[in-house]
């Protein structure tokens, strides 16, 4: 038996590229406003390990905003100046709150 975490968020993204991780570890104070800890509207940064991972956190998520929440995510990154190409699916991971770490902190992504 499965017990549903109903009350769990859940994020929605892909793993960044090197070139997105280190475009995101310069951001300007004008980008940064892309990017968020606790605004729902903005992109989300979270770590897995090395690996980082961009997109949004959403609570009750419904199907027929997967689509909506996907574009948005990768129209956020664009407006950040990424060029590369993206993928066109992105995952949609359940989560949940640890302890509170900076999001844009002083150190770069990869150290």
């Amino acid at each position: 038996m499965l017990e549903l975490l109903i009350d769990q968020p859940l994020f929605v993204g892909f793993k960044a590229d090197k070139t997105l991780a280190r475009r995101l570890e310069v951001l300007s104070d004008l980008d940064r406003q892309y990017v968020s800890t606790g605004d729902a509207a903005m992109l989300r940064i979270c770590r897995v390990g090395e690996d980082v991972y961009v997109g949004k956190l959403c609570d009750g998520l419904t199907t027929d905003r997967v689509e909506d929440i996907s574009r948005n995510v990768l129209s956020i990154i664009r407006k950040l100046g990424h060029e590369s190409r993206l993928s066109a699916s992105l995952k949609i991971v359940a989560c949940s709150e640890i302890e509170p770490r900076p999001l844009l902190d002083a150190s770069p992504l990869g150290s």
